[in-house]
C-alpha cells in the first residue's frame, strides 16, 4: 500500500512537473517570437515591453481570486484547466496581426491559463507530501524552469528561423494538450477531493490573510527578485541579438546553457536548502539575490562570449536557488484554508513584478538609445532590494 502511493506521488510530482515545463516555455517564447515579430510589423522597444508586460498584468489580477476558486473547486480542476488555456492562448496568439491582437492575447494568457498553476501545484504538494519532504518536491516543481529554459531555446529558435514564429507556437499548442491528458490521468481525482474536503471545513476571509505581515515581506522580495528574473529572461534574447549582434540561434545557445544551470540550481539547491537550512531560508535567498545579481550585473561589460555565458550561467544558479528557496517558505509558515490565498498574495508581488520589468525595461533600452546598461544596473538594484526585504520575515 505505502509502496503503491509512493508511486502515485512520483506520478503526481511528474505530471506537475510536465506542466511547468509548458508553463515556463509559453512564458520564454515571447522573448523569441518578438525578435522576428517586432522586425514584421515594425514593433519598437517599448512597444515589445508592453506585449510581455500585458501577460504579467492578466496573471496579476487574476491570481489573489484564483487563490479562492481553488479553495472553491479544487486545485485539480484548476490545473487540468490552466494547462489547456495555454494551449488555446497559444494557438491564437499565432494568428495575432497587429500590436491591440498581441497585448490582447498575452493579457488572457495571463488572465485565464497562467494565473492558477502555480498556487494549484503548490497546493498539491501541501495536500500529498510531508513538511519535511515539500522544500525538495517544491523545488523539483520549479526546475522545470531550469529544464525548460535548457530545452525551449534550443528547440524556438531553430522552429522560428526556419519555419517561423507562428509554427512555433502551434508546437506549443500540441505541447500542451499533451500535458493536459497527461495531467488527468495522473492526478488522482479521489484522493484530491478527500484532501480539499478536509480543507474547505476551514474558512478564512482574505483579510484575516491580508493582516498577516509576512505575507506582505514575502509579496514585497518576491515582487524585486521575479521583476530580475522575468527581465532578463524577456530581454536577454534582444540583448544579444541588438547591442551584441548575435544571431537568434547563437543567442538561444547561451540561453540554453543558463538553463541547465537554472536545472541544476533548483534540484541541487533545493535538496541542499531543505536538508542543511532548514529556518535558516530567509538567508539564503539573501545571500544568493546580491550575489547573483551583482554577476549579472557584471556579465554586461564581459565581451568574451565564453565567460559571459559561464557568468550568466552561475547567476541563474545562484538566482533559481534565491527563487526556489523564497517559494518554500510559504510551504512552512502557512497551512489549511490560509495556505492558498497567502499564496496567491505571495505569487502575485513576483507577477507585478514581471508586469512593471518588461515595460521599464523597454523604456530604459529607448532612452539609452538602444544600449543596456541602465538594464543591468536595474538587475543589480532589484536583486539587493529583494535581499534586503527577505530579512525581515520571521519564519518561526
Amino acid at each position: 500500500m505505502e509502496k503503491n502511493e509512493s508511486k502515485k506521488s512520483r506520478l503526481l510530482l511528474l505530471a506537475l512537473f510536465l506542466g511547468y515545463t509548458v508553463v515556463y516555455i509559453d512564458k520564454m517564447s515571447v522573448g523569441y517570437s518578438l525578435i522576428p515579430i517586432s522586425e514584421e510589423f515594425g514593433l519598437d522597444p517599448a512597444a515589445k515591453g508592453m506585449i510581455m508586460s500585458a501577460f504579467f498584468l492578466g496573471y496579476a489580477i487574476m491570481q489573489i481570486p484564483m487563490g479562492l476558486v481553488i479553495n472553491k473547486v479544487g486545485s485539480r480542476l484548476v490545473l487540468i484547466g490552466s494547462v489547456l488555456g495555454m494551449g488555446i492562448f497559444a494557438l491564437l496568439f499565432g494568428f495575432g496581426t497587429s500590436l491591440i491582437m498581441f497585448i490582447g492575447l498575452r493579457f488572457l494568457t495571463g488572465f485565464l491559463a497562467h494565473s492558477g498553476y502555480a498556487s494549484s501545484a503548490s497546493k498539491e504538494v501541501t495536500v500529498n507530501f510531508e513538511p519535511e519532504k515539500r522544500t525538495f518536491a517544491q523545488g523539483i516543481l520549479l526546475s522545470a524552469s531550469g529544464f525548460a529554459g535548457f530545452i525551449g531555446p534550443l528547440v524556438l529558435s531553430p522552429i522560428i528561423t526556419k519555419t517561423g514564429w507562428k509554427t512555433a507556437y502551434l508546437v506549443i499548442t500540441v505541447l500542451a494538450i499533451l500535458v493536459t491528458i497527461f495531467l488527468i490521468l495522473a492526478i488522482p481525482k479521489k484522493q484530491h477531493e478527500v484532501s480539499e474536503a478536509s480543507v474547505s471545513l476551514e474558512k478564512v476571509s482574505i483579510m484575516t490573510v491580508w493582516s498577516d505581515i509576512r505575507v506582505w515581506i514575502l509579496f514585497f522580495s518576491s515582487f524585486f527578485i521575479n521583476a530580475l528574473l522575468y527581465g532578463l529572461s524577456n530581454w536577454l534574447p534582444s540583448f544579444l541579438t541588438g547591442e551584441r549582434n548575435l544571431s537568434l540561434n547563437s543567442a538561444a545557445l547561451i540561453s540554453s546553457v543558463s538553463g541547465f544551470f537554472l536545472l541544476v540550481g533548483s534540484v541541487g539547491g533545493s535538496y541542499v536548502v531543505g536538508r542543511f537550512f532548514q529556518e535558516k531560508e530567509k538567508y539564503v535567498v539573501a545571500i544568493t539575490a546580491v550575489i547573483g545579481s551583482f554577476l549579472v550585473f557584471v556579465a554586461y561589460f564581459i565581451s568574451n562570449l565564453m565567460l559571459l555565458t559561464l557568468v550568466m550561467g552561475i547567476a541563474n544558479f545562484l538566482l533559481i536557488i534565491c527563487f526556489v528557496t523564497m517559494m518554500s517558505i510559504p510551504l512552512k509558515i502557512f497551512s489549511g484554508a490560509k495556505f492558498a490565498p497567502s499564496y496567491g498574495t505571495l505569487a502575485t508581488g513576483g507577477i507585478l513584478g514581471g508586469f512593471v520589468s518588461p515595460t521599464l525595461i523597454g523604456m530604459l533600452v529607448e532612452m539609452s538609445g538602444g544600449q543596456y546598461i541602465s538594464t543591468f544596473i536595474f538587475f543589480l538594484v532589484m536583486g539587493i532590494l529583494s535581499a534586503v526585504t527577505i530579512l525581515f520575515i520571521k519564519q518561526k
